[in-house]
Formats: C-alpha cells, sequence, structure tokens
C-alpha cells in the first residue's frame, strides 16, 4: 500500500469526500494518485494498457465517469464510502434520510460542534493549515470554524488560498476573510496559459475531468510550509442541499434520457456498451435507498458527481499535501441529512456565522455580490467571474483545439462518430461568452484525451466499429443539438 495513502487518508474512508486513488485488478495492494504513475507500474510488470471503451463513452456523453470506471481496463478507483483493512475494503454504514424540524439555535450549535470536531480531526498536531478561499459561503464556513479552534487555543497558523481574477469577487472576499483574521493570504492568477497546463495536468490525471476543473490545482500543490490543507467544496451539497444550483427535492436521476446528444459515440459502440452505463450508474446495495426517490438521487450526485469530477481533481493537491473536505464526516453529513428535506436551505450558513467568530456574514456572498442574509438590493461592482475559460480556450488556444479535433488520436480511436466530430467544430466556434459551456467542456477534455493517448501510446481500440445509417441521423441530430444549444446561449450572453 502507497505509505502516504496509508499515513494520511485511510482513516476517512467513511467520508463523503475521501481520497480515492487508483488501483490495478491484479495488483490492488498497490495504490497511485495520478493516472502515470500506475501506468508506469503496469508496464513494468508487463500488465494490458488498454482503453476502456464504456468509461470513453461516458466521459465523451456526461461531464464524469460512473462508479470505480476509468479510461483503463483493469484500473479503478478505490471503491467509495469503504474502509481498507485486512487486505479488502469494506463497506461503511449510512446515515439515514429523516423528516426532522428541531429547534434551529439548538441544531446549529450542534452542527458548529460537529465541524468543529472534524477540523481537529484533520488538523491534528500539525503546525501550519491552509485553506481553500472563495466567496461563497462553505468556504467563509471552513474559515470561521478553523478561526474558533485557534480561539479554542489550537496552536496553528492559517494560510488563505485562492485563485482566479484580481478584482473578482472570489478573491476580494477571501482576501477580507484573512484580513479579517490576520492570516497570510496566497493569491494564484488565472490566465490561459493556466488552462492550457491544465489539459497536460488532466491528461496525467486520467483524462477524467475536462481542464476547466482543475483551476490552480498543480500550483497550490507546490506550496511549501503547509502541513495540510481543508476544503469547503462539499458545502453546498451538505450545507444547502443544493446540487449545481439544483436543490435535492428537485432532483432527478443521474443519467439524463438522452445520453449521446451530440450523436458523438458510433451507434453500433453506444448500443454495445449502454448497459453497462446503466450499471455503473446504480448504487451499491449498501446506501440502503430503497424506495426512498430522494435519497437515491442525493446519494448518486455525492457517488458520481461530487466524487468523480470535483474530487477527482482535488487529487492533484491531495497527492502532495495531506488535504481534507469539511463537511464530509458522517457526524456532519448525517445531521443535514437528518433533517425535514424542505429546510435545508440558506439559513443554516445564516445561523452559523452568527455564532462563528469574525462576523464573516458582513462581507458579501460572491454569487451575488450582496450580504448573503440580507439579500435586498443592488449587489456590488466587483467581477463575478473569476477566470474567463470560455473566451480563452476559443481564442488564445483555438488553434489547438481544432488541431486536436482533426488528430488522428481522436478520429482514429474508433470511438467517435467523425461527422458529429465536424458538427461539434462549427458550432463551437460559433460560441461566444467569457464563460465556458458544455461544448467547451467537451473539447477541451478531448484534448486531453489526446495527450493521454499519445504520451502512454495507448493502441487504438481493435474492433473498428463500423458506421451506420442511424450514424449518420445522429450526427444530424447532434448537429441541430449544438447549434439550438450555442444559439441559445450567445442569445443569454447579449
Amino acid at each position: 500500500m502507497n505509505k502516504y495513502y496509508r499515513e494520511n487518508y485511510l482513516n476517512f474512508g467513511a467520508n463523503l469526500g475521501s481520497v480515492y486513488p487508483f488501483l490495478s485488478k491484479e495488483s490492488p495492494d498497490n495504490f497511485f494518485f495520478n493516472m502515470d504513475n500506475i501506468i508506469e507500474f503496469r508496464k513494468l510488470n508487463g500488465l494490458d494498457i488498454k482503453l476502456d471503451k464504456v468509461a470513453l463513452v461516458e466521459k465523451a456523453c456526461l461531464p464524469y465517469m460512473l462508479g470505480e470506471r476509468t479510461l483503463l481496463k483493469s484500473v479503478k478507483r478505490a471503491p467509495w464510502m469503504h474502509s481498507y483493512a485486512n487486505e479488502q475494503w469494506l463497506s461503511e454504514s449510512f446515515p439515514e434520510h429523516g423528516k426532522k424540524n428541531p429547534d434551529v439555535d439548538a441544531f446549529v450549535l450542534k452542527l458548529k460542534d460537529g465541524l468543529l470536531n472534524e477540523a481537529a480531526d484533520y488538523i491534528g498536531s500539525v503546525n501550519t493549515v491552509g485553506i481553500l478561499l472563495s466567496g461563497g459561503m462553505d468556504s467563509r464556513v471552513v474559515a470561521g470554524v478553523v478561526r474558533q479552534l485557534q480561539l479554542d487555543n489550537h496552536n496553528i497558523n492559517v494560510v488563505g488560498i485562492t485563485w482566479g481574477s484580481s478584482n473578482s469577487r472570489d478573491v476580494i472576499y477571501s482576501q477580507r476573510i484573512c484580513q479579517q483574521f490576520g492570516w497570510e493570504f496566497v493569491h494564484f492568477p488565472i490566465t490561459p496559459e493556466t488552462l492550457r497546463n491544465n489539459i497536460y495536468v488532466s491528461a496525467k490525471m486520467g483524462a477524467e475531468v475536462s481542464a476547466l476543473h482543475y483551476h490552480a490545482m498543480s500550483q497550490v500543490a507546490e506550496l511549501k510550509g503547509i502541513d495540510v490543507i481543508l476544503a469547503g467544496s462539499y458545502g453546498d451539497s451538505v450545507g444547502r442541499a443544493e446540487f449545481s444550483g439544483k436543490h435535492v427535492t428537485k432532483l432527478t436521476s443521474i443519467l439524463p434520457k438522452k445520453i449521446n446528444r451530440l450523436g458523438l459515440i458510433k451507434d453500433e459502440l453506444f448500443k454495445e456498451v449502454q448497459q453497462h452505463i446503466i450499471e455503473d450508474a446504480e448504487l451499491p446495495s449498501f446506501c440502503n435507498v430503497a424506495e426512498n426517490n430522494l435519497r437515491k438521487y442525493e446519494i448518486e450526485q455525492e457517488y458520481h458527481y461530487m466524487r468523480r469530477m470535483l474530487q477527482s481533481c482535488m487529487h492533484v493537491v491531495a497527492e502532495k499535501i495531506p488535504f481534507y473536505q469539511m463537511f464530509t464526516a458522517p457526524s456532519v453529513f448525517g445531521l443535514m441529512w437528518g433533517l425535514n428535506p424542505d429546510i435545508r436551505d440558506n439559513k443554516w450558513y445564516a445561523k452559523l456565522l452568527e455564532i462563528l467568530p469574525g462576523d464573516l456574514l458582513q462581507i458579501p456572498w460572491a454569487r451575488t455580490g450582496k450580504l448573503y442574509h440580507l439579500p435586498e438590493g443592488d449587489g456590488d461592482s466587483f467581477d463575478k467571474r473569476y477566470h474567463q475559460y470560455g473566451s480563452w480556450l476559443r481564442t488564445e488556444l483555438k488553434d489547438e483545439m481544432l488541431s486536436v479535433l482533426n488528430s488522428s488520436a481522436i478520429r482514429e480511436l474508433g470511438v467517435f462518430n467523425n461527422y458529429s466530430l465536424d458538427a461539434l467544430a462549427s458550432n463551437w466556434k460559433k460560441m461566444t461568452g467569457v464563460s465556458n459551456n458544455q461544448l467547451d467542456e467537451v473539447v477541451s477534455w478531448l484534448a486531453s484525451l489526446s495527450i493521454f493517448i499519445n504520451t502512454n501510446q495507448i493502441p487504438h481500440l481493435a474492433d473498428e466499429h463500423k458506421y451506420t445509417f442511424s450514424d449518420y441521423y445522429n450526427s444530424g441530430k447532434g448537429a441541430c443539438y449544438g447549434a439550438l444549444y450555442s444559439f441559445a446561449k450567445n442569445t443569454l450572453n447579449k
């Protein structure tokens, strides 16, 4: 077993936001934090390096892969919500969902204690703690909790870490939090070169996640003198029961009704792997969802989306510095799951920040530029965006992206419908706006995929899937979908 993993992460297998390294089916005791290292291990041990068709289809059609699957056959992510003991993975028990309507003040005190204990467990006896800060409320709660630990005689230094445009709300508010507490502040700018580098970072991590989600994580991982880093990335999903802006009561199945919307995957291949995708999306039996759809849909989001997209990116940091996600200990998320879903809303953060040090409610919320608990009036004039990924991808990096879309690594892989790739390129070039979008997500991922394949000399799929009438039909439908999508997005941007 990887000694660094054993020392820092093995005891947190029951946490929603644990660290899930790569492992080989043939050698499950050897853990790796990035795909480069496990490929090197497999080559040294004479093990195959073959692409997994199901994983390719999942990532091409969804923002993330499902379950434990990776782009390589026989290489998996460590299982979710499992502890490792006596050379085997053991599933942990799950807190139940409930319908409690407790006294607000009493409950918030209990939640505060849970967060303090969680942070203290992660920090242990270290000297310097880093906190990933943004202008959001979740990282602000983490800051308040750590400040409370400082005041409670924990002899720790704290460094606030953020990234993005200097005039963005995220950066300005993060700096204010650090000034409030007298903490050191570290800021990493985000530039087109950052995005270009992250395309390679994504490839190193197995092309599981688009480069658009790696931000300054490589730079954070190289920070010196920081013993542990805390993040609050799970705060929205646990604290406010919100997933990508959608409340838990509004969630539906993790799999959309139409998976291959852009027609990127050859129809013969898609039909071959469709049942595997459905099986990958199914929750393990230990989740105990029964007929409770709300519980099912929330756990789906945590199992697939939060773990396989958000947390996979964070492994760049976790490989170099012990890294932990707040809000993910069972003693914390179990409290929130026990509430009536209808009352899992913004008020819990407001009440929590009222009893945490720093008066942090007086710093506006980056989402609106207004005070979180007093949302009336106009927002401030700071930039709500901390990057321009979409614009950079379609200007500074445009030629590189188009070259990727026409490369042999992609065109001759045996997976993609080349007519649909042509339509994707055409519609993508028409996109406007600063922020990234669904087409940017696919294009940037294809760039990382091509690097992943070429760097590791991974052979193309042996069985060629022939074009059928359905492929021409699907490419037409995909082109129409892409055109309507780009038109709608461009209209909103105006």
